[in-house]
C-alpha cells in the first residue's frame, strides 16, 4: 500500500460511522444495539447521511424501538416526509421493518447484547435473517453483514468465525475507479473482491479500512462529501480514484 492511500485509509477510519453515531444517542446498551440493528435493517436505496437523519428523526418520538407500543405507521410516515423520503425504495416497507426489529429485540428479552455475547457469529448472522427486509431473499444478507460489522462498536461476539466484511458502496466505488471491480461477477464474488481490497489497503486490520472506505465519495449533500471532512479535494492523496475530484 503507498504511503498516500495509508494515510487517506488512517484518517478516514477515525470518521464516526452515522449509524452508529445516531445509535449512541439512546441512553442504554441494549437500546444502543437496537438502534444500531434498525439502521442497518434500514440501508437500502439510502446514503449514510439521509438514513442518519431518518434516525435522529425518529428518536426525537421513540427512545427503544423494542418499547410498547410500537410506533405508529403515521409518525414513521410523517418522518418520512420531513426527511425528503418519499421516494425512498424502502418507504413501503419502514414500518413493518422498524415493528419487526422491536419485536425481534423483545423476543430477546431486550437485550441483545447479551444476546450477541452468547452467540457466535454464524448464529446472530441467521437469526437477523427472521427480520423483515433483511436478506431472506439474499443468501449474502448485505444488512446482516453491516450490522454485525457495527456490532463490534458496541458489544463482543461469541466464539466462532467472522463473517466477511460488507461491501460498501464506497468500496464499490472505489473498485470502479481502479478497473478492479467487475458488474458480472456475482455478489459472492463481489463480496470477495471488496474483502480482499480491505486486506489489501489495511494487512493487519482489514476492518479498519472497510470502515474508512464506506466514506469514500460518500455524499452528505449535493454539494458535500464525508471525506472532504478529512481532506479537501485540492489536498486529497487519493483523488486520482475519486470520481468526485476536480483535482
Amino acid at each position: 500500500m503507498t504511503n498516500p492511500v495509508s494515510e487517506w485509509i488512517l484518517k478516514a477510519s477515525q470518521l464516526k460511522d452515522p449509524i452508529a453515531e445516531a445509535a449512541s444517542n439512546a441512553e442504554t446498551l441494549h437500546a444502543k444495539i437496537n438502534w444500531l440493528l434498525l439502521g442497518s435493517a434500514l440501508q437500502q436505496g439510502i446514503n449514510l447521511a439521509e438514513l442518519q437523519f431518518f434516525l435522529l428523526e425518529l428518536q426525537k418520538e421513540i427512545k427503544d424501538v423494542a418499547e410498547l407500543p410500537a410506533p405508529a405507521e403515521n409518525l414513521i410516515l410523517n418522518a418520512i416526509l420531513k426527511c425528503g423520503l418519499k421516494n425512498w425504495s424502502l418507504a413501503p416497507q419502514a414500518a413493518g421493518i422498524i415493528w419487526s426489529v422491536g419485536r425481534f429485540a423483545r423476543i430477546r428479552e431486550n437485550r441483545l447484547d447479551l444476546w450477541a455475547k452468547s452467540h457466535s457469529p454464524s448464529d446472530l448472522w441467521r437469526e437477523c435473517s427472521e427480520i423483515y427486509y433483511m436478506g431472506k431473499n439474499s443468501a449474502l444478507r448485505p444488512k446482516i453483514l453491516n450490522f454485525l460489522h457495527r456490532l463490534a462498536l458496541f458489544s463482543s461476539m461469541g466464539a466462532g468465525t467472522q463473517p466477511p466484511l460488507p461491501n460498501s458502496a464506497g468500496a464499490r466505488r472505489w473498485l470502479i475507479k481502479t478497473k478492479i471491480y467487475v458488474p458480472d461477477e456475482s455478489p459472492k464474488e463481489k463480496l470477495k473482491t471488496a474483502n480482499s481490497l480491505y486486506k489489501e489497503l489495511s494487512p493487519k486490520n482489514p476492518a479498519l479500512a472497510c470502515h474508512a472506505l464506506q466514506f469514500f465519495a460518500e455524499p452528505i449533500n449535493e454539494s458535500a462529501f464525508f471525506c472532504q471532512k478529512i481532506y479537501p479535494c485540492n489536498l486529497c492523496p487519493v483523488s486520482d480514484y475519486c470520481p468526485i475530484s476536480p483535482f
